[in-house]
């Protein structure tokens, strides 16, 4: 019941969605987003705020307070945007988003082994995944973990797919189907923050030991594809920031597992830094170095 309840809950969500202007969206994303700090969400408000602990060390509680309530006010913006995915024309992205770094993804696609793009939770990921697809005229093949309720993940799948993207399961085959776009010479996107596999490499992140995914390294190693840290950042305005920054470098020689240590360590310091910049965007409502974290 519980399942179906939130079901209907995302069905009214896509509904005003597609319905209202996208600035009174953000009006009532605020609002709701505010109440479920406050009063609804305390378990994951708490998580929020030891994951900002970590991220700024020694900062003052109302610091602490202060971004953790951005953390949900610019998820539930996010939800907004993800539910009007079908609303964002090529119009919309060249008003809406600037790109940067988009010369590392076309020296990357010159070269002819295609491009691994990895991102973290932060601000809109998949916005930023559409943006490349439309905007930079890639075709991109995407790996997410699927939600366990299969309305919900058909409800997710066909928002994102109505951006021309190309969904894999992250469990099942998706390490297949990005092998099969990278010999096309075509861009994969995964993202690097999260790993509910427990198959992750251990990582020093924000100084403590934490568990990250191993599949963008060994997947640059396999195929000689660049490993490009890929971030889609929002400004102050609710437009948007895409960056791509300088491939994570596969180590000249090393056994293949010291070379993948060594570059999920190396993409964890972008990450790490990223945040450090925009701790009020990393939407993770769960204790991040909480080994025993399953997926909803």
């Amino acid at each position: 019941m519980k399942i179906y309840i939130r079901y209907l809950m995302f069905r009214l969500i896509l509904g005003l969605c597609n319905l209202l202007p996208q600035r009174f969206l953000y009006f009532i994303a605020i609002r709701v987003a505010d109440l479920n700090y406050r009063f609804f969400d305390k378990k994951g408000r708490a998580a929020v705020e030891d994951n900002l602990r970590r991220v700024l060390p020694g900062a003052p509680q109302a610091r602490i307070d202060k971004e953790t309530r951005w953390v949900f006010r610019n998820f539930a913006k996010y939800l907004t945007e993800f539910f009007r995915f079908r609303h964002f024309t090529l119009e919309w992205f060249r008003v809406n988003m600037a790109i940067f770094g988009m010369k590392y993804i076309e020296d990357a696609m010159a070269a002819g082994k295609g491009c691994i793009t990895s991102s973290a939770h932060l601000a809109n990921w998949e916005l930023g995944a559409a943006g490349l697809s439309i905007m930079g005229g890639k075709k991109l093949t995407v790996s997410v973990a699927m939600h366990r309720y299969g309305k919900i993940n058909d409800l997710f799948m066909r928002e994102r797919q109505a951006m021309g993207l190309k969904v894999v399961d992250m469990e099942k085959d998706a390490a297949k189907q990005m092998l099969r776009a990278l010999r096309r010479n075509e861009v994969v996107g995964v993202m690097g923050d999260r790993d509910p596999t427990e198959q992750g490499v251990m990582v020093n992140f924000f100084g403590r030991p934490c568990r990250f995914p191993q599949g963008p390294a060994r997947l640059s190693i396999a195929t000689g594809a660049p490993l490009i840290p890929a971030f889609c950042l929002r400004r102050t305005n609710d437009s948007f920031s895409m960056i791509f920054l300088p491939p994570i470098p596969i180590p000249a020689s090393g056994e293949r597992d010291k070379k993948v240590q060594v570059m999920t360590q190396m993409f964890a310091d972008v990450i790490a830094n990223t945040i450090r910049v925009h701790p009020e965007q990393w939407g993770v409502f769960y204790r991040f170095w909480d080994a025993d974290w399953k997926p909803e």
